[in-house]
């Protein structure tokens, strides 16, 4: 069984987009059509409807990532067997599933994909209980970030993540534009920072780093509780975060912040071209 994917014309475009909002991969009509049109082989279709969103993974590692797929669990192998075809004509090296519920991840294991991450899933409703207050240790002060952090926050993101999970410099530009990072700062350098979206009513903590020569001081729970107040006061209904199932000591900073995890597992599953 095979599928015929290509490039999304317009009006296989116009089909996704609505997809593509609900699942909350951009915050705009504007952002999804600037994002096909930089690069239309990011948005791969086929004649009987099955779709997926792509996009590199990290700059810095040559793997193409699936943010969104649209497709029966029986067609899942002949999508991923296709897709493995836009991977080798990008020269990249790895194809990453999006990231899906234990009991889907059968079809990804079936097409030749391994499991790569176990992720929990953490969500807090806001206004369901205060957000607790966090004293900042003496000499550290959270503000907004300037541009001249941006290479001392990459070396802050390098130390607290490994290369998978680590931002480039590109993607953590991107976040400093377009979303809200807030830098704790001692002595006048950064030591951790947090990054926050909001997309309608529901937001993300999408980074929370302190750098490990600044851990145990209470540094990471006040920059939770500020993000989580500002998160609240925008209105947000929910705000959601994941962290690998393996990370126990954020996991039990996040619960004593009122973040509750959502039964389940999440997998990131992979498949490389060299196995093949």
């Amino acid at each position: 069984m095979s599928l015929d994917l290509h490039p999304a014309r317009n009006d296989e475009a116009g089909r996704i987009w609505p997809m593509a909002k609900r699942a909350r991969l951009f915050g705009s009509l504007a952002e999804f059509e600037a994002f096909r049109t930089e690069a239309p082989w990011r948005l791969q279709v086929s004649s009987s409807g099955e779709c997926a969103v792509l996009d590199r993974w990290r700059e810095h590692l040559a793997i193409v990532a699936m943010r969104g797929a649209w497709c029966a669990a029986d067609r899942i192998p002949a999508l991923v067997d296709r897709l493995m075809h836009v991977v080798r004509d990008q020269q990249m090296t790895s194809l990453l599933s999006p990231l899906v519920a234990e009991e889907v991840a059968p079809a990804y294991r079936a097409a030749g994909m391994h499991p790569l991450e176990d992720i929990v899933v953490l969500r807090r409703v806001s206004r369901q209980t205060p957000v607790a207050p966090a004293a900042l240790p003496p000499g550290v002060r959270i503000r907004p970030p300037l541009p001249a952090d941006l290479a001392a926050l990459l070396e802050v993101d390098a130390a607290c993540f490994n290369d998978f999970w680590r931002y480039d410099i590109d993607k953590l530009a991107r976040h400093f534009v377009e979303d809200r990072l807030m830098v704790a700062e001692e002595d006048g350098a950064a030591i951790g920072y947090t990054l926050a979206t909001v997309i309608g009513d529901s937001a993300t903590l999408g980074r929370l780093a302190v750098a490990p020569g600044a851990r145990g001081r209470g540094v990471g729970a006040a920059l939770l509780a500020e993000a989580l107040g500002y998160l609240e006061r925008t209105g947000a209904a929910t705000v959601s975060l994941c962290t690998q199932r393996e990370n126990v000591v954020s996991r039990a900073l996040y619960a004593r912040a009122g973040l509750r995890e959502l039964p389940g597992k999440l997998q990131f599953l992979i498949r490389d071209v060299s196995g093949e």
